[in-house]
């Protein structure tokens, strides 16, 4: 190649490196700070902290693999889609991989915004459907439900989110939803007036706990009536003893207080609240296990966006 030949390829490289830098500068508004970090962490370690909430962290560690370049692309591109048109402060991490755990563009979702801001303590690690999915619950059910209940909205929610583990962390179980940052279990809510709603005091008795005090009731009654008949029986044959009506056994006294008692909770606002945001949260997400669920979900609502077709799970 001549002196010429070779200014030329010089000249045309110039202009092709400004050309791309343009382009560059003309998209970058396209692209946010967020974005930008998520791909620069793309080979970054997960954060320490995240290994503490793995149920295998006494196991020894499963062989790695990653994500592809492919894989965290495609998904970053819907994350920033989906997440986009919402107000919602979060971080960017690293993609998770641990064996058949994790997701290839994980957030650390620390609040959400509508009408009113909801911080999340700690903040969640979760993918970005479940961002959205979250949003939409705190804007169509929680907030308004809230607002019905006490007049005051939430402005904070205790949670957990990410973990490496099978589900009710049962040694041969399928992995739970916790383990893809698809799941949260959320167990109490802050209002802005400085109240706090805990689910296992708030939700009050469930079904099954008012099934079960009715079969008791049942039972004490049966029992008492038998014990009546045969007092009865013993004073007729021999007729010695004369018993006061006052005398009438103490549980049939105590029941109806028990009753009121049980009631009165399930209809204060705190139960209200509770229903009402577990309602909303069936029309959201694909599982949503409260109280009503069984005693391992007494004191905290699941969350989770499973793929389940049609045959959602609601209770």
């Amino acid at each position: 190649m001549d002196r010429d030949d070779h200014s030329r390829s010089i000249t045309v490289s110039i202009i092709a490196f400004c050309g791309f830098v343009l382009l560059l500068a003309l998209a970058f508004p396209f692209w946010s700070p967020v974005v930008l970090t998520w791909y620069e962490s793309v080979r970054t370690p997960l954060a320490g902290n995240l290994d503490s909430t793995s149920s295998r962290a006494t196991e020894p560690a499963p062989t790695i693999s990653t994500w592809s370049d492919a894989e965290i692309k495609a998904a970053l591109m819907q994350c920033v889609h989906s997440v986009a048109p919402i107000d919602a402060v979060l971080d960017p991490i690293a993609p998770i991989r641990d064996g058949e755990c994790g997701t290839p563009t994980p957030v650390l979702l620390r609040s959400l915004s509508s009408r009113d801001t909801v911080a999340f303590d700690p903040p969640l690690v979760v993918n970005c459907t479940m961002v959205v999915a979250l949003h939409r619950w705190l804007h169509e059910a929680v907030q308004p439900a809230a607002k019905e209940a006490f007049g005051s909205p939430v402005i904070r929610v205790i949670g957990s989110s990410y973990a490496c583990r099978t589900a009710y962390n049962e040694p041969n179980a399928r992995l739970s939803q916790h383990a893809f940052a698809n799941a949260v279990d959320l167990p109490i809510f802050i209002l802005a007036d400085g109240r706090k709603v805990d689910v296992t005091q708030g939700w009050g008795p469930t079904k099954r706990d008012l099934i079960a005090a009715a079969k008791k009731s049942a039972a004490a009654t049966g029992s008492s009536g038998q014990q009546k008949a045969d007092s009865n029986n013993k004073l007729a044959s021999t007729d010695l003893v004369k018993v006061s009506a006052s005398q009438a056994p103490k549980d049939d006294m105590k029941q109806p207080e028990a009753t009121a008692g049980s009631s009165d909770r399930a209809n204060s606002s705190d139960a209200k609240f509770l229903r009402l945001a577990v309602q909303g949260a069936c029309n959201i997400f694909s599982t949503v296990l409260s109280p009503e669920a069984n005693d391992v979900h007494r004191t905290h609502f699941h969350l989770d966006l499973q793929d389940r077709g049609s045959a959602n799970v609601c209770k």
